[in-house]
């Protein structure tokens, strides 16, 4: 077998030169899970909390690249843009892009108008995302969303823009 080193950037070029039916993707459970031990609120017994992904998309080409999604940011995510829809619930979500099963980097997606889209997350109070950003989480949408994000992209006035993704500040 065959060992070689891949980099960061190599790694998303593969996924932002792919098409959509270069994936497929499984449902719930896929065992990417988040466990934390909590106490307090007045109970005398710690209990444990259990979230996860709930999608996990497999690269048909090369089965050691992956992307989990799902597992829970935040309930209520609140930037002007993700609340210019009929529906003004808006939470985001944690994509990690793994390799081997291992994840090599983790981003945000905002779910707008009641979850019925999954968009890139810009940085706070910007509207601007990374062409190649744009482009994987299209991907991401065509695969195991609504195929609409071009247009709920345009619709909470997001741009796209000339710059280098993911950086180190990522």
């Amino acid at each position: 077998m065959e060992l070689r080193a891949v980099t960061l950037d190599q790694f998303f070029k593969v996924i932002e030169e792919s098409e959509a039916s270069d994936w497929t993707s499984i449902g719930r459970p896929v065992f990417a899970q988040d466990m934390q031990q909590v106490s307090g609120g007045g109970q005398t017994v710690p209990w444990v909390e259990i979230d996860e992904h709930h999608s996990l998309m497999s690269f048909r080409k090369d089965l050691s690249i992956s992307i989990a999604t799902g597992l829970t940011h935040r309930e209520e995510f609140f930037e002007d843009w993700a609340q210019a829809f009929p529906d003004k619930h808006a939470s985001s979500d944690w994509v990690d892009f793994r390799y081997n099963g291992v994840p090599v980097f983790r981003a945000l997606r905002v779910l707008v108008d009641g979850g019925r889209a999954g968009l890139p997350c810009p940085p706070p109070g910007s509207v601007e995302v990374p062409q190649r950003q744009y482009q994987i989480y299209r991907l991401i949408d065509e695969v195991i969303g609504s195929g609409r994000m071009f247009d709920y992209f345009n619709r909470a006035g997001l741009q796209t823009v000339a710059l280098h993704w993911p950086t180190s500040q990522d």
